[in-house]
């Protein structure tokens, strides 16, 4: 019954955070998608909407200038001329409210798109603007045509504030007459009209109420006309001048308000959003890292490229390397390898019995010693040749047993480190040589005072050495048995005409091997990386080269390698090892 509970509780709490995870990726889904669209509405929105509003005060200030500018030259017109000028403002005027109505239609705004919007506040400010100072001008001009009708005929002027008197008394003495009208209905239309407004005489006191009441807005319209007119008619002794035009910044401002305030909603959210700062700080280098990418794709095939079709044919027709020339005084280095005809060419196994005599010593790394006889005297060198230091430590050729025994012993020599590696015996003849990469070392047996001695070959004249980035050649010279270690199996075989083999699979070669480069086929798996550019090449009469079967340069692990172990390895092989 625990253990049920137990089960179930836990199956709860599972799916009850799996849930909450569902939620917290949905809400932080949303936040995100909403951060990304008004991401991108700024970004679409925000410069133009700058540009709009630089656009729209350049456009202020032009139409301001040409305003004062007409203002001036009006100020010194005829009252036709007023006139005239006043039609065509009232025009313009008519003309930019009728547009400011059709971009105030819903559909207009439908047809137009949320695309639209910087484009369209832009409109909306430039006609707002205009129209304003249209309507100031406007103003102006019916303000300088009444003062300049009054200083031209002030007379006509009085007598017209005469008129209008005689006007507003008139409207003043029916107004008062119907006042008595109405208060003699009141007083006759007793309690019966009052009881029942529908009668006859209450329809009549309503008459009589609206006459009142029109004649009122009369005779109060006939009072304010007679009053303006007695303010120009006062103020014109007193006028020194025409006055000029005045523009009302503020009412300008108010017109673009709209445009100046989706600006600023952009600007703040700018400068508060931490999406459009990461934006901003992504977009300029977008397309850089677009280009880096394309090249980080393109350039290693086309460099693959030439070097598949130019320099490997190249390398192709370059003579071969040959460390020792077989043609010298002594050829016994190269009978030595004779004997491989018709023999096996796996000269490997997982492990090998060395025989190790009176006066003998032998040199090994600690992890190939599996077992030796309790006699043998076990010592420890620190190098393997103090000459050649650095390939001895790149090969871990450093710590190394060093055995010897007063009468015959037997060691057993395998890999304690990795399944897959089997050692062979190379014999290496008095006066024979043999080059191999420090790297398939594992040990040598000799005689004691008799260490094999190493030469280096250096071969920076060549475009195999180049492409292979091999450009120093170690060989071991004889008498000494070299144990050589492979990757399930070391293989020893004759060159003859003419052999190819993996470049990474190569351990090394006799010193009369004819060794060169030639270009490996097909091209595809090359370009892919997917195989080496170059193959071994290995030809020759009585010579022989060494490799392992499964190449240690061509696992996954080794191709996976970050850059500054590609360099170290790579500058390692210059080097031989």
């Amino acid at each position: 019954m625990g253990h049920l509970l137990s089960s179930s509780f836990a199956l709860l709490r599972r799916y009850a955070l799996l849930f909450i995870g569902i939620v917290l990726i949905l809400v932080c889904g949303s936040w995100l998608r909403g951060e990304w669209q008004q991401v991108r509405a700024v970004a679409g929105e925000l410069p133009a909407l700058r540009a709009a509003q630089q656009h729209a005060e350049a456009v202020q200030a032009r139409l301001r200038a040409e305003t004062m500018q007409d203002a001036r030259r009006m100020s010194a017109a005829t009252l036709q001329q007023l006139d005239a000028r006043m039609r065509e403002v009232d025009a313009d005027i008519l003309r930019l409210a009728r547009q400011q109505a059709q971009m105030r239609d819903p559909l207009a705004l439908l047809r137009a798109g949320a695309d639209a919007l910087p484009a369209r506040l832009e409109r909306a400010a430039l006609q707002g603007i205009e129209l304003e100072l249209r309507r100031q001008e406007r103003a102006w001009l019916a303000t300088l045509r009444s003062r300049l009708a009054v200083a031209l005929d002030l007379e006509a002027a009085r007598r017209h504030l005469e008129d209008l008197r005689l006007a507003y008394l008139g409207e003043f003495q029916v107004q008062e007459d119907a006042k008595k009208q109405l208060a003699a209905a009141y007083a006759g239309q007793g309690w019966f009209g009052r009881l029942f407004p529908y009668s006859a005489a209450g329809r009549q006191v309503r008459a009589l109420e609206n006459r009142v009441a029109a004649q009122t807005a009369r005779t109060d319209a006939a009072l304010a006309r007679f009053r303006r007119q007695k303010e120009l008619v006062e103020q014109l002794p007193r006028a020194p001048d025409l006055a000029t035009l005045a523009i009302d910044e503020r009412r300008l401002a108010a017109a673009a308000a709209p445009l100046a305030e989706q600006l600023r909603r952009a600007e703040t959210f700018a400068a508060q959003s931490i999406a459009w700062q990461a934006w901003k700080a992504v977009r300029p280098v977008l397309g850089t890292a677009l280009a880096v990418l394309v090249s980080w794709i393109v350039v290693p095939f086309a460099i693959r490229a030439v070097f598949y079709f130019v320099l490997a044919p190249l390398a192709a027709q370059v003579r071969p390397i040959v460390i020792a020339d077989p043609r010298a005084d002594d050829d016994r280095p190269f009978h030595a390898w004779r004997r491989l005809r018709g023999s096996a060419p796996q000269i490997s196994a997982v492990s090998q019995r060395v025989t190790l005599g009176p006066g003998d010593e032998m040199l090994i790394r600690p992890a190939y010693c599996q077992s030796q006889p309790e006699q043998v005297e076990v010592g420890t060198k620190l190098l393997f040749d103090w000459s050649y230091w650095l390939p001895s430590i790149a090969a871990h050729l450093w710590l190394l047993n060093r055995l010897h025994a007063p009468r015959p012993a037997e060691i057993v020599v395998s890999s304690t480190v990795d399944a897959l590696e089997e050692v062979a015996l190379l014999e290496i003849p008095a006066g024979a040589a043999f080059v191999l990469q420090a790297r398939g070392l594992a040990g040598v047996l000799y005689r004691r005072g008799q260490r094999p001695r190493i030469r280096s070959h250096w071969r920076l004249g060549t475009l195999h050495a180049w492409l292979t980035l091999q450009l120093r050649y170690l060989s071991f010279e004889g008498p000494a048995t070299l144990i050589v270690k492979g990757r399930r199996g070391v293989r020893l075989e004759n060159a003859g005409a003419g052999r190819l083999v993996s470049q990474d699979a190569t351990l090394g070669f006799s010193t009369n091997t004819h060794y060169s480069t030639v270009r490996a086929r097909p091209f595809l798996p090359y370009m892919l990386g997917r195989r080496a550019l170059l193959d071994d090449r290995f030809a020759g009469d009585d010579a022989c080269y060494l490799y392992e079967e499964i190449p240690g340069r061509g696992q996954a692990g080794y191709r996976e390698r970050n850059p500054l172990e590609a360099l170290v390895d790579a500058g390692l092989k210059a080097l031989g090892v």
